[in-house]
């Protein structure tokens, strides 16, 4: 937890998964920012993105994710004992993310429906306020706040899979970062999300890119975290 304190300028940027952190400005998640995270994969991105940050102490809160997989989340990294989990916040959602955000140091949402542009905007101050970091699942019109930084997500079809059986291994994926924290620029990388080992891992020269390549696809939340 943040506590009510001031963040030393060293502690303003919160580590991300290596392989992602050239496309970061500052190369982590700058506190004070809004996030956004969209596309296939973004849930396992956006529980990417809180691995490093809680084995460094951080704590973090998981609201509205209703399908979470925790199993999964725990296979990533992510240590569950740092988070508080909040599927359902009810109508009031925005009252308990600005509550999490004064307390914690990331937040992640899934808004249940559309966001009032007040609401979105109190919450966007509020993250600036406390230093702390709001990633918003899905993005887009449900959420009519300009992020800080967008984070796109293009993942294709998970290997490992046979006619009818197999076990499921990993999926290859785009990650595309831009946002005007990002000065107006675009960086994209590949990587496989998840690898063989759970994790976000970079695709090495040698692997074959299957981004356009028929495979088998499997609805998200059930194959994996999101």
């Amino acid at each position: 937890m943040h506590g009510q304190g001031p963040v030393l300028a060293t502690e303003r940027v919160l580590p991300v998964p290596e392989p992602l952190a050239p496309l970061f400005p500052g190369t982590g998640l700058q506190r004070g920012s809004l996030v956004g995270v969209t596309g296939t994969g973004g849930v396992t991105l956006l529980l990417s993105l809180l691995v490093r940050p809680l084995a460094q102490g951080s704590w973090a809160a998981v609201v509205g994710l209703r399908d979470l997989g925790l199993e999964a989340a725990a296979a990533m990294g992510v240590d569950l004992g740092r988070v508080a989990l909040v599927p359902d916040p009810g109508p009031s959602w925005p009252a308990v993310v600005a509550v999490l955000l004064d307390a914690l140091d990331l937040v992640v949402v899934r808004p249940p429906g559309y966001c009032r542009p007040g609401d979105a905007r109190r919450l966007a101050a509020r993250t600036r306020e406390r230093g702390s970091v709001l990633l918003v699942s899905g993005g887009g019109p449900a959420w009519p706040e300009r992020p800080d930084l967008e984070l796109a997500v293009e993942a294709g079809g998970w290997e490992g899979l046979g006619t009818g059986a197999g076990t499921l291994r990993r999926r290859p994926a785009r990650v595309i970062v831009s946002g005007r924290r990002g000065g107006g620029l675009q960086r994209t990388m590949t990587c496989w999300l998840p690898g063989t080992d759970g994790r976000l891992t970079p695709q090495r020269s040698k692997d074959e890119p299957t981004l356009g390549r028929v495979a088998h696809e499997v609805p998200e939340r059930v194959a994996w975290a999101g």
